[in-house]
């Protein structure tokens, strides 16, 4: 059984954990633009910067060729400042870039990191000619001091020498633009990929925000449904707290709520019953009080009436008298007679005693009624039919009490069969229990009486009081046991009475199946 709790906590764990998972990419992929945007300005920036630096304007082969010109007074006062407008920093800014470059691979991936290798390729070739190039211009410089240039014989191999330092320049200058071509190319294409890679986040963190939104949703909707048994447990509990005590709450679920509601409808019906119990009770004890008043009252003077007309009837048979009269006084001595067995149906039913418990043998109880009734029954073309189990155990049980049960299930018995028929009477073992079946071949009771035959003063017999049964169901409930009735109407009825073995003779083993028509 999954416990509500349980489920709704895992249904929340999985909506916070998609959220999380959101919130996890969203921050993985700030943290690699922001990765991208210091590479952009810690990285290929400065090194652009440094590029642009290295870009030389004032080369050294024109200012030579044009000290040349000058006399010699002039060119050596030329000199000095030609000499000062070549780039001496230029190892310094390689140096600067390979820095760069070195903090840089801290944040390039495997093709940043390719490129970069390859800038310092570039950076490596170029101080290598710079350093030529270096050697080279100072070169030119001296021959130029030392009047190279000036003779007619020496022209030629100054501007050979010229000419040398010019192809170099050329060369640096195109390694410089190539370089800060492939500088503008990897940060351009940085900065498109930034853009791409910064919609797709925005797209999919919106699609993943929206999908966790949904699984919120979802464990909303989930534990609402989880919890709307609730509704239904508490709307029960107001419905039983207000006295409908047949309220029923439908849950269809297997755990604790279920569970709770199972309880709750046996605890409703089980106060139901109690109450329709102590209703029963309450109404038996009121009518009983009336009922010993009543009887009370006319008993003696349906005593006195009855011995009246004794004495009446005594007369009148010593007289003439007419024989209308003689059987009014009979009819009237019948009533008589049958209003005191009334009355004394109602007082045993009203003032039922204790009943004293005593070990008894049920086949021997039974046994000596059928034997006291089997004239009454035989007169009555009632066939009786006996199937007591024998070696059955004792009962703790009043015997009187117990004769008075089973007297008045057989003369309902023979009172259903007015033409006749087969009582069967038969003892069983039923588990820790003893059964006793009284079972008749009768025109049976309606599915509508049946389940009010053992209410006092319910009979479904023309002159019946309805304490019969009422009084069986009480003494076999005080002796512990149980009673029921199954009918088919034509086909009989039958009344099977259950009663407890006495404490040292319970019966080990499962209880038998018992079965009746």
């Amino acid at each position: 059984m999954h416990r509500v709790a349980t489920r709704i906590f895992l249904t929340f764990a999985v909506a916070l954990a998609a959220f999380g998972a959101v919130a996890v990419f969203a921050i993985v992929r700030l943290h690699d633009a922001r990765r991208d945007l210091r590479l952009l300005s810690s990285g290929y920036l400065p090194l652009t910067r440094i590029a642009a630096q290295l870009e030389t304007k004032d080369w050294v082969a024109a200012r030579a060729l044009e000290a040349r010109g000058l006399d010699r007074a002039a060119r050596q006062a030329y000199l000095p400042v030609a000499r000062a407008h070549f780039p001496a920093l230029v190892r310094e800014k390689i140096e600067e870039a390979n820095r760069v470059i070195a903090d840089a691979r801290l944040l390039a991936r495997e093709d940043d990191a390719r490129f970069l290798d390859d800038v310092q390729g570039r950076l490596a070739a170029l101080g290598a000619r710079w350093s030529e190039y270096d050697t080279q211009a100072r070169a030119l410089f001296d021959a130029l001091e030392a009047g190279e240039g000036q003779d007619p014989r020496t022209t030629g191999a100054f501007e050979a020498r010229a000419q040398e330092v010019r192809q170099l320049e050329k060369g640096l200058s195109l390694d410089v633009k190539l370089l800060q071509v492939a500088l503008e190319s990897q940060i351009g294409d940085r900065v498109r990929s930034a853009e791409r890679a910064e919609g797709r986040t925005v797209a999919l963190i919106v699609l993943y925000s929206l999908g966790a939104l949904a699984i919120g949703v979802g464990a909303a909707l989930l534990s609402q449904r989880l919890l709307a048994p609730i509704q239904t447990l508490t709307e029960g509990v107001k419905a039983v707290a207000a006295g409908d005590l047949t309220r029923k709450v439908d849950v269809a679920s297997k755990d604790e709520i279920g569970l709770l509601a199972g309880e709750f409808n046996a605890m409703a019906a089980s106060l139901g019953r109690q109450r329709d119990e102590l209703r029963r009770a309450e109404r038996l004890a009121a009518v009983g009080r009336i009922s010993a008043q009543i009887t009370h009252e006319i008993r003696n003077p349906l005593n006195a009436i009855g011995l009246n007309a004794e004495l009446l009837a005594e007369e009148l048979a010593e007289l003439p008298a007419p024989r209308e009269a003689t059987q009014l006084v009979a009819a009237i001595s019948r009533e008589v007679d049958r209003l005191n067995g009334v009355a004394e149906e109602y007082l045993r039913f009203a003032r039922l005693p204790k009943p004293a418990f005593e070990r008894q043998d049920l086949n021997e109880i039974l046994a000596g009624l059928l034997d006291f009734l089997a004239p009454e029954l035989s007169a009555a073309r009632i066939e009786l039919q006996r199937d007591l189990a024998p070696g059955l155990p004792a009962v703790q049980a009043d015997e009187g009490q117990l004769r008075a049960v089973f007297l008045n299930l057989l003369r309902n018995s023979r009172e259903a069969m007015p033409s006749g028929g087969v009582v069967t009477v038969r003892t069983r073992r039923a588990g820790d229990a003893i059964e006793a079946e009284v079972a008749d071949t009768g025109g049976g009771i309606p599915p509508g009486d049946l389940t009010r035959i053992f209410e006092a003063f319910y009979s479904t017999k023309e002159r019946g009081t309805g304490l019969g049964l009422a009084f069986t169901r009480q003494v076999v409930e005080e002796h512990g046991g149980s009673i029921r009735c199954d009918s088919a109407v034509g086909r009989g009825t039958t009344f099977a009475v259950r009663l407890p073995a006495a404490a040292d003779e319970q019966i080990a083993g499962p209880t038998e199946v018992v079965s009746t028509r």
